[in-house]
Order: C-alpha cells, then sequence, then structure tokens
C-alpha cells in the first residue's frame, strides 16, 4: 500500500501525520528527546556536550522528563525529575515560566524574552 505522509498546523502547532494500514498517528514535532547544548542570557553562558542535560517532552501526558548528568552546579538547568507542562500554540509552561519554542535549522528553541534579558534555550535531537 502506499504510506502518505502529510504536515499540517493546527492553532500554530505543527503537527506531522503518519497514514498506513497498520496505524493513524499524530505528534507534535517538540515530542521526544532532546539534548541541552547551550543556554544564553545576560549571565555567563552554558555551552554542554550531547547526553549532559537530556530533556524528553512528553506532550500526551503533559510532562518534561529531566535527566542532568552535569557534575557542577550551573545555573539555570532544571535538576533531574519529571516536570508538569503546559503546551499551547508555540508555547510551552515550564514552572510557570512560559517560553516561546521554534524550530530552526533541526535545533530546537526556547525564548523566555531574549530581548529583555531572558534566557535563550538551544537543543538539539
Amino acid at each position: 500500500m502506499k504510506k502518505l505522509i502529510s504536515l499540517f498546523i493546527v492553532s500554530g502547532i505543527l503537527f506531522s501525520c503518519n497514514e498506513s494500514d497498520d496505524n493513524n498517528e499524530v505528534t507534535n514535532e517538540l515530542d521526544g528527546q532532546w539534548n541541552l547544548v547551550s543556554v544564553s542570557c545576560f549571565c555567563e553562558p552554558i555551552n554542554l556536550e550531547n547526553g549532559e542535560h537530556l530533556w524528553s517532552f512528553d506532550i500526551n501526558n503533559s510532562e518534561l522528563i529531566v535527566v542532568n548528568n552535569v557534575t557542577e552546579p550551573l545555573h539555570t538547568l532544571l535538576e533531574t525529575g519529571t516536570y508538569d507542562i503546559t503546551v499551547v500554540n508555540n508555547n510551552v509552561t515550564i514552572q510557570s515560566v512560559e517560553y516561546d519554542y521554534y524550530f530552526e535549522n533541526g535545533k530546537l528553541y526556547l525564548a523566555d524574552n531574549p530581548e529583555s534579558d531572558g534566557p535563550l534555550i538551544t537543543f538539539v535531537k
């Protein structure tokens, strides 16, 4: 059988739909595991290697699972644990902080007013 792959936007969120004889699945591009690689703000920048700080977004259960493998205490990094999240349009709220999120060149960006000294957090798959 032919496999139909399509992209569509609902309420400003990019979704993908894979349709086949076996299943019909809709997912948000934010969903899944991301490696935090940098945080920039009016603070000392943070640059990390893949695997040091992992964020797994579970959109269906409104959860973010963080694995922090960084040994030294750094500002703005979440501790290992599970956090409640809310995703609406292109915004995700984590610990009462609302971030705009967007994708560019295969990277995920979370922004909390970086033009006013808020953090810009960069992730790769």
